[in-house]
């Protein structure tokens, strides 16, 4: 039980006087009070006694002096008349009683006075007592205001500190005229405060500052120490986890909902590289459970240092970045290529090819109604007149290739598009000895895209076809409507997926070109993916090594 120091010193003035008091009055009692009352007891009795033997003999004498009177015959004894008919010896024995009297009285008297000497001795105690009570009672609040309230303000400013509250300060008069140590300790007390104050507005000036500066940058980061706590992270970690307020917990909690740590046998667990193989440095490869549709670019570094306290720490920063953005710059780059290509080639060709195509063209009407010109040289003039045509369209299509995507989605026919794309790729084909099918089940089917995406999207999948029948194949493009869905299906004869590495093929940098003109950045199948998701489709894959290779797209129809 908490006791504060000013009732404990009221506490023990009171028991103190109070003792003190009543021993002070019953030694006294016994060393003076005791000791007269007995000698007055005393002193009274045996000259009460005096007193009852001089009535005695006097009372005698009488009676003897009535006997003598009545036996005349004994007076003739001269000496027994002198000594009981004598009037002097009764008056003498008289005064003796009187002065003994008397003196019982004076003693009386005295023992009165005395009792009250003794009685004013008390009164003086009593005084005295409580001048010793005003004393203590004056030097009890000189100590309470000169000792125990400043003890107090200093303990009540010291709890609300322990609570957080640092702006308190303890109330001083603005000038003391006589300070003493614990004026100077309540002043330094307060100085203390003002400067611990100042330290947290810096500290968290420089902790707002350090948070800041993390969550400007565009990779997600986090801070990890060896039991796999997460110490620190910024906005950019949060949003990837699907959270937007501080988190408290394992990274493999938030991040792959897992009660246990990532297993190290089955997927490449950064912290356990560092801190059990040691290594400096550890990229790879994850996808969070809250997206599983992204991939992220995990970079791991250990971080040591040592702390004021002289105690080494060691922790783990990751700096994660989401690799869709990679994806989208790649497509970007490559829509960036083909415009600057389509330019080009618009420029160098256009020119010359529609000169050429004006002079067929002069040629035909010129030789359209004379007998010079054969029909076969007529036929084979106009299949050079078109193939120049066709050959001014290819810059066209690149360029709807390259356009830039529209920030709002359009109906867009899936058959033109499919074919336009083929055009491009007709060439390559025929060169790896590829015969292309294409299979659509309707002349006019549309889904809500951009035409760009689109388009990207089936050169990516034809063009990995194309790459996975080296040695030549078949090609076939399906386009169906089931349903509220438009589903292409993109088949080949190729070299086909192995089993074990299905999960991998839309990550981005996960190529398995079979050698170095094949193999390519390991970005195509991860735009498509991108491309997919954008639209609001699906994307499967199914193949079998030495069979061949199916993708299936399947896109929101329009309605």
């Amino acid at each position: 039980m908490f006791v504060s120091l000013n009732k404990k010193f009221i506490y023990s003035i009171v028991i103190f006087f109070i003792f003190t008091g009543l021993l002070f009055i019953y030694t006294f009692y016994l060393a003076y009070g005791k000791k007269m009352e007995e000698e007055q007891q005393s002193t009274l009795t045996r000259n009460q006694q005096y007193l009852e033997l001089l009535i005695e003999n006097i009372n005698l004498r009488r009676n003897l002096r009535s006997i003598l009177s009545q036996e005349p015959d004994l007076r003739k004894y001269a000496e027994i008349s002198e000594t009981f008919f004598s009037k002097n010896a009764e008056e003498n024995k008289l005064t003796e009683w009187s002065r003994q009297k008397k003196q019982i009285d004076e003693t009386i008297k005295t023992y009165d006075k005395r009792y009250a000497a003794l009685r004013e001795g008390f009164q003086i105690i009593a005084y005295s007592s409580i001048l010793m009570a005003a004393s203590i009672l004056l030097f009890w609040w000189l100590l309470r205001r000169w000792v125990l309230v400043p003890i107090k303000r200093l303990a009540d400013a010291g709890n609300e500190v322990a609570t957080g509250n640092i702006s308190i300060r303890i109330a001083q008069p603005s000038r003391v005229t006589m300070p003493d140590e614990l004026d100077n300790l309540t002043a330094t007390f307060n100085h203390m405060l003002e400067n611990l104050e100042q330290n947290i507005i810096e500290i968290k000036s420089a902790e707002n500052f350090l948070q800041s500066l993390i969550d400007s940058i565009p990779d997600g980061i986090r801070v990890i120490d060896e039991d796999y706590n997460i110490i620190m992270a910024n906005l950019a970690y949060l949003n990837q986890i699907g959270q937007k307020s501080d988190i408290n917990q394992k990274c493999y909690a938030c991040s792959q909902n897992l009660n246990k740590p990532c297993p190290h046998t089955l997927m490449t667990c950064p912290i356990y590289e560092i801190c059990h193989n040691h290594k400096d440095k550890v990229r790879v490869i994850q996808q969070f459970q809250n997206q599983p549709e992204k991939h992220l670019a995990i970079s791991a570094a250990p971080l040591r240092f040592t702390d004021k306290d002289g105690k080494k720490r060691f922790y783990i920063v990751e700096a994660i970045r989401d690799l869709s953005d990679d994806i989208e710059f790649s497509r970007q780059q490559k829509l960036s290529s083909l415009g600057f290509l389509a330019t080009s080639v618009a420029h160098e060709m256009k020119n010359n090819l529609g000169s050429i195509r004006l002079i067929t063209e002069g040629l035909l009407e010129k030789l359209q109604n004379t007998d010079t010109l054969t029909d076969e040289n007529k036929k084979y003039l106009e299949m050079a007149h078109n193939q120049i045509i066709n050959t001014i369209n290819i810059p066209e299509r690149l360029l709807k290739l390259s356009h830039a995507s529209a920030e709002q989605n359009s109906s867009l026919n899936c058959v033109d598009n499919i074919k336009e794309v083929m055009s491009l790729l007709d060439y390559e084909a025929k060169r790896r000895g590829i015969n292309i099918n294409l299979n659509f089940e309707a002349a006019d089917i549309s889904i809500l895209a951009e035409e760009a995406d689109f388009r990207m999207l089936m050169l990516n999948l034809m063009l990995n076809a194309l790459k996975a029948m080296p040695e030549g194949g078949e090609l076939e493009v399906s386009l169906s409507q089931r349903g509220k869905n438009v589903t292409i299906d993109v088949k080949d004869t190729g070299i086909g997926i192995a089993k074990n590495k299905l999960n991998r093929i839309f990550e981005p940098f996960f190529s398995e070109g079979q050698n170095d003109m094949n193999k390519g950045t390991g970005l195509g199948l991860p735009i498509v993916k991108s491309i997919v998701n954008k639209f609001n489709g699906t994307i499967k894959v199914k193949s079998k090594l030495g069979q061949g290779t199916t993708f299936t797209v399947k896109f929101p129809k329009t309605k």
